[in-house]
């Protein structure tokens, strides 16, 4: 799988995601500050970078940081930064999870995984 950068969204909420496979720190730094014309306080710079295979993180500006390298368990690996990428936009407009409200989860799950996957394709 190749290095790459691209956004989905979160369907019928206002927020991005940018989904970086195979990319460095450093890589997503300069993609979010040049490219996308972030501005990244020293809180985000310290949440940004990934120790294991993957890292999720929400912005102030409520938009979605998802990265995840290629490794034997990617797809694991990619739905469970997925999980986090919606608990994190969930959190922010008060949808706590529940046994009733545990459809919206798993759509959202559905929508952003979908993307995903036809963007890597």
């Amino acid at each position: 799988m190749k290095k790459q950068f691209f956004v989905v969204n979160h369907g019928t909420y206002p927020f991005d995601i940018l989904v970086g496979i195979n990319v460095t720190d450093k890589e997503t730094i300069d993609y979010l500050e040049r490219k996308l014309k972030q501005v990244l306080d020293d809180e985000c710079r310290a949440k940004l970078p990934m120790n294991g295979v993957g890292r999720t993180l929400m912005m102030p500006n409520g938009a979605t940081v998802l990265r995840v390298n290629q490794s034997k368990s990617f797809y694991e690996d990619l739905a469970h930064e997925v999980f986090h990428a919606v608990e994190f936009l969930f959190d922010r407009i008060g949808l706590v999870h529940s046994i009733d409200g545990g459809e919206a989860w798993a759509y959202q799950i559905q929508h952003i995984t979908k993307q995903i996957l036809q963007k890597i394709k």
